[in-house]
C-alpha cells in the first residue's frame, strides 16, 4: 500500500486528560487532534515530533516514547502515523500558532475528535500476550496468577456455546478480569446482549470480517476492536475498516485444516498490515521475541498458553 501522508503525533497527559490541539483548516475544520504534524522530505519521524512540538507549542522535546506506527484510512487517503509518549521536554507549553490548546478526557467528552484518535490510544495500552479462553475454561480460572503479568489480556472465545453458556462464561471472567485488572474482549457474536458487562474489545472472528458492513461497523470509545485473519484478503478487509488488531493464523499448527503460514509467510503478510499483528496457531509464550523479530507484535494462544 503507498502511503498518502506520513505524520508524527506527540501524545502529552496530565490529570485532566490528553493534550489536543483544535484544526484551524480543512478537513476536519474544529475537529481536536492531536499535536504534531507532516513528516518532511529527509526528515525522521522523531526530528518531525521534535520541529513540530517546537513550533506548535514552543517546547523542547527531551525524552519520548515511541510506540510504533499505525496506518490510517480516511476513505481513499492513508495516513502513517507515528505514535511518541512525550516522557521530558524543556519549556511551558503555549499556542504558538494561535490553535486552542486543551487538556481532554477523550472517553468522556462530546468534542468532535479525528477518527484515528480511538486508534491511537488503543495502541499505547495494547498487551502483548493475548489468552484465549479454551472451551473447557473454568479449571484454568482458578488460577488468577497468570494474570498477574500486566503485560496480557484475556479473549473470551464463544466457541458453539449458546448465549445463556457465554453469558454465563462472561460474567465469571469478567469478575476475574475486575480484580486483577485484566482487559476482556468479547466476541461479536454476543456483544449486543452484553452491554451490561464490563469489558474492553470487540472481537470478530474471519466470518464476521468478511459479512462485515460499514453501517453496521460503528466504534464505541473505550473499546478495542480486533479481528482474525487468515489470508491477505481478510487483512486488506481490516485494513479498510482500521481495525485496532489482528490475530494472524495458523502460524505453527492448525486445527482446522489451514494451511500453516509458518513464520517466513508470517513476516510477509504482516506487512500488509495496518495495525499491530498476534501470532496465533501453535504459539507459546515464550515465542514473543521470534514473533517480534518476523514483524509481529504480540502472541495469542489457546490451550498451550494456558499451560
Amino acid at each position: 500500500m503507498s502511503i498518502d501522508i506520513e505524520c508524527s503525533v506527540a501524545i502529552i497527559r496530565n490529570n485532566n486528560g490528553y493534550l489536543f490541539s483544535q484544526r484551524l483548516k480543512k478537513p476536519f475544520l474544529n475537529y481536536f487532534e492531536f499535536p504534531g504534524g507532516k513528516v518532511e522530505n529527509n526528515e525522521t519521524p522523531e526530528e518531525c515530533l521534535i520541529r513540530e512540538c517546537y513550533e506548535e507549542l514552543d517546547i523542547k522535546i527531551k525524552k519520548t516514547k515511541y510506540y510504533g506506527h499505525i496506518i490510517h484510512l480516511y476513505g481513499e487517503l492513508s495516513v502513517r502515523l507515528h505514535i511518541f509518549d512525550i516522557i521530558d521536554f524543556n519549556g511551558n507549553i503555549k499556542s504558538n500558532e494561535k490553535q486552542n490548546l486543551k487538556y481532554i478526557d477523550y472517553f468522556r467528552s462530546s468534542e468532535l475528535f479525528l477518527e484515528s484518535t480511538s486508534r491511537v490510544l488503543n495502541r499505547i495500552t495494547l498487551k502483548e500476550l493475548l489468552f484465549i479462553t479454551p472451551q473447557k475454561y473454568t479449571s484454568f480460572l482458578k488460577n488468577v496468577s497468570y494474570f498477574k503479568n500486566n503485560n496480557s489480556f484475556i479473549r473470551l472465545r464463544s466457541f458453539d456455546y449458546t448465549y445463556s453458556q457465554y453469558i454465563l462464561a462472561a460474567k465469571s471472567i469478567s469478575n476475574l478480569c475486575n480484580i486483577t485488572k485484566t482487559p476482556l474482549v468479547i466476541d461479536k457474536k454476543y456483544s449486543e446482549k452484553l452491554k451490561d458487562l464490563d469489558y474492553n474489545g470487540i472481537h470478530y472472528t474471519s466470518e464476521d470480517l468478511n459479512n462485515i458492513r460499514m453501517h453496521q461497523y460503528i466504534r464505541k470509545k473505550g473499546l478495542t476492536y480486533s479481528a482474525s485473519c487468515h489470508n491477505l484478503d481478510d487483512i486488506l478487509i481490516a485494513n479498510q475498516y482500521n481495525f485496532d488488531f489482528i490475530l494472524l493464523s495458523p502460524v505453527i499448527t492448525s486445527k482446522y485444516n489451514y494451511k500453516t503460514h509458518g513464520w517466513e509467510n508470517f513476516m510477509r503478510l504482516v506487512i500488509n498490515a495496518n495495525m499491530p499483528v498476534f501470532a496465533l496457531g501453535g504459539i507459546k509464550k515464550n515465542d514473543l521475541k521470534i514473533c517480534k523479530s518476523n514483524g509481529g507484535f504480540g502472541i495469542s494462544g489457546i490451550d498451550d498458553f494456558w499451560l
